[in-house]
């Protein structure tokens, strides 16, 4: 009965959260304009937005995540969401829901002495920044890498590498069946998703 009404409480927090970042994205970005040369602008699916974080965060909850890192989750939770929607409507994905994260979790790890943040972060900065220079933001945005490190510090090095090739996998999958294979693709929201679905894993973060 406590795991159950755990798991309602989790999915309740987790899905508020995803909705409460969509709600910041449009605030924040919603007037902002995508390139012409960017990303097709979408709108921004809420109720996805909803159902999967409140179904991680049932999950979590289940597992008997500790309050504290349930605490770390929610925040990452909402700033992923802010992330996704952001990229979805107008291709970028904004610093300050990426770097700032960063910094916390960098912080807290290295408060606690636990290397899984720095690590996976450094496992994921190399190469996406090197396919961000290569393909000069038109494959990899900078963006991507900035959300590619949070992920790697949430997530951990077995995390991340998960998380990575999911998206990698869907966002290829849904591009080239959406006829778009030509055209760059707004990789954030499978990324972020990805990331989220590992806090279910009970990977470090």
């Amino acid at each position: 009965m406590l795991a159950l009404l755990a798991g309602v409480a989790g999915a309740v927090v987790f899905g508020g959260a995803g909705a409460l970042g969509t709600q910041i994205a449009a605030r924040l970005y919603g007037s902002i304009a995508s390139e012409s040369d960017g990303p097709r602008a979408h709108a921004v699916p809420v109720w996805a937005f909803v159902v999967v974080p409140a179904a991680i965060g049932a999950v979590v909850a289940i597992g008997g995540a500790s309050p504290a890192r349930m605490v770390v989750l929610v925040l990452a939770a909402c700033a992923l969401a802010v992330c996704a929607a952001t990229d979805l409507r107008c291709g970028i994905i904004p610093d300050a829901f990426t770097l700032l994260p960063l910094l916390a979790v960098l912080l807290v790890s290295a408060v606690e002495r636990d290397p899984s943040a720095i690590c996976g972060a450094a496992l994921v900065v190399v190469p996406f920044a090197a396919l961000a220079a290569v393909s000069r933001g038109r494959g990899m945005g900078w963006g991507d890498v900035k959300l590619a490190a949070l992920g790697g510090a949430l997530a951990g090095m077995a995390g991340i590498t998960l998380a990575v090739a999911v998206a990698a996998i869907t966002a290829a999958i849904v591009g080239v069946s959406g006829g778009r294979a030509r055209r760059p693709i707004a990789f954030g929201p499978y990324l972020a998703a990805a990331i989220v679905a590992t806090f279910a894993l009970g990977t470090p973060g």
